[in-house]
């Protein structure tokens, strides 16, 4: 009867403390460009509040520091990426952790890995079939790195000293398509051990309305699987879709996609920078490509010829709690804001405005996190025995 009580007096505290926030809130990473420090806040959605979690120390102006999507790992919490611009040698970027992250009185921060091959985080996902954390590495060219690494890697949650390369990236010199400039690894959510995979640049096609020295290749999607629970080098990556519109049939070739979001529905829904727009591509019960198709067009939602306001879509998501898509809107002379959109482009209805969000994800519900707190739990007890 005592251990009864003790359980039920931890899921009460677990449930209270997770009362805060309501499933559907969203939790964003900010950069504050101006030397602010930048932070992790909590979105509360019905209220259109924000409250700052987690505050990093401030840093110079030129840094970009929360440029990595914010993940979430198997016993809830939280991953977020830091990279410092320019790119050093040796690396000066790492991937912090957070640890109750909803409890003010037993919230923890830590760096879960530092230095290099961690260069510049641009995409995070936990992957349950390697107890890895899978992130896009992209430092970019432009940098004198004799250490550099592109591509996609691989974490060891039990042992953050070991660093996997998942997809190394090809060189510039390989025929098209082939993927260059990885930025996003998004979770397939109706199948475990897959994940969506972007890259800026590699597609067959270039934006004619981009200039050569601009990166005009067509984006591309390609889809990883992780095959082996011991391995996480063992993968198949196949191409699902090459963005140029010789593919798609598309008016116009997709060169900078900004975030990938997968839905209950089997689809995905991506975020275009250059067209200002968020395309839904259709995929078959297989999970192969079927067609895409624009769903918002933000120069026409904003008015943009006549407000003469122009608006980027970055760092989509699906909401599994509302079932809508929510995104973050940039453009010059925007701080940014993070909008709702129903999944076919209607609704379109701004949460916060005025802040630099940098990545976004859903609150889960109270009850999960009661549950993955009485599994900590119930671990502890089974190590004392």
């Amino acid at each position: 009867m005592k251990k009864r009580t003790l359980l039920t007096i931890a899921l009460a505290g677990l449930a209270q403390t997770a009362s805060a926030q309501a499933p559907g809130d969203i939790l964003f990473t900010t950069d504050y460009e101006d030397g602010s420090a930048d932070t992790v806040e909590l979105l509360r959605v019905a209220s259109g509040t924000a409250d700052t979690l987690v505050t990093w120390s401030p840093g110079d102006q030129t840094e970009q520091r929360q440029i990595g999507q914010i993940a979430r790992g198997p016993n809830g919490e939280y991953y977020t990426g830091n990279s410092p611009l320019p790119v050093q040698n040796p690396s000066t970027a790492s991937i912090r952790r957070i640890d109750n992250i909803f409890d003010p009185m037993t919230r923890t921060t830590s760096t879960f890995r530092s230095s290099d091959p961690v260069q510049s985080v641009e995409g995070m996902a936990y992957d349950p079939t390697t107890n890895h954390l899978l992130f896009a590495n992209n430092p970019g060219s432009g940098f004198n790195l004799p250490l550099r690494e592109e591509g996609v890697l691989g974490i060891d949650l039990n042992n953050p000293a070991n660093v996997s390369v998942v997809i190394d990236e090809p060189s510039f010199g390989d025929p098209r398509p082939r993927y260059n400039s990885f930025n996003i690894v998004r979770h397939d959510r109706l199948r475990s051990n897959n994940f969506y995979i972007g890259t800026v640049n590699g597609g067959v096609d270039d934006d004619p309305t981009v200039p050569p020295n601009a990166d005009p290749e067509a984006s591309l999607i390609g889809r990883l699987v992780m095959n082996n629970p011991a391995d996480p080098t063992d993968v198949s990556f196949s191409t699902l879709i090459d963005l140029s519109a010789s593919v798609t049939g598309l008016d116009r070739t997709l060169s900078r996609i900004r975030g990938i979001a997968s839905a209950d529905n089997g689809n995905i829904y991506v975020a275009e920078e250059r067209t200002r727009s968020i395309y839904e591509v259709v995929l078959d019960g297989n999970g192969d490509f079927v067609g895409i198709s624009k769903i918002l067009d933000l120069d026409v939602a904003l008015d943009s010829g006549n407000t003469g306001e122009f608006a980027q879509p970055f760092g989509i998501i699906y909401n599994e709690f509302t079932g809508k898509l929510n995104y973050i809107e940039k453009g010059f002379g925007l701080t940014g804001r993070i909008v709702e959109v129903n999944l076919d482009g209607t609704g379109r209805t701004v949460l916060l405005d005025n802040v630099p969000a940098t990545s976004l994800i859903a609150v889960p519900t109270p009850s999960t996190l009661a549950l993955v707190g009485l599994g900590s739990i119930a671990a502890g007890r089974r190590r004392r025995r």
